[in-house]
């Protein structure tokens, strides 16, 4: 809302990557791969809502910084950063089961004003693979970046152990 309580706003909203809403109801999810490897058709995503404040709050500023910006996918950009308590920000939201499985066309991208400015996921992986001359199948992040449950569960008791000391 306005200064003037027009309800308008006084500047405009900024639209970032990565962002997007369940078709479903709307719920704001942050996109954090927009394909899987041999899934093209699914997704993974993250309900801000549902973390605990200061990871929601880590999470946005790393969707929301240059890095993350500029990522292709966001999760090659937070598989490189940790949350406060030393926790690597990736396999934690995995470990933790925060990351989810949808369908790319469940979810809403947008990237600008009004009806016009939003387009669900599956159209805009179709698009991005077009303009790059590659299928869908090829988007997907091919790089072991995710670690096993084993590797992750150790490395999250190794850095929880190392902030005590």
């Amino acid at each position: 809302m306005d200064a003037a309580g027009t309800g308008g706003t006084t500047e405009a909203a900024r639209v970032f990557k990565h962002i997007g809403v369940l078709k479903e109801d709307n719920t704001p999810v942050v996109i954090v791969f927009r394909t899987i490897p041999n899934e093209p058709n699914f997704c993974l995503v993250v309900g801000p809502k549902f973390l605990p404040d200061n990871s929601r709050d880590a999470l946005m500023r790393a969707v929301e910084s240059k890095d993350g910006q500029s990522s292709f996918e966001l999760g090659t950009h937070i598989a490189r950063l940790n949350f406060q308590d030393g926790v690597n920000m990736l396999a934690s939201l995995h470990v933790d089961n925060y990351l989810k499985k949808f369908q790319t066309k469940d979810i809403i991208v947008t990237y600008g004003a009004g009806d016009a400015g939003k387009i669900s996921l599956d159209k805009l992986n179709q698009m991005i693979a077009d303009d790059m001359k590659v299928s869908i199948n090829e988007l997907a992040v091919k790089e072991n970046i995710v670690l096993s449950k084993k590797e992750k569960s150790n490395k999250k008791s190794n850095a929880k152990e190392a902030a005590k000391n």
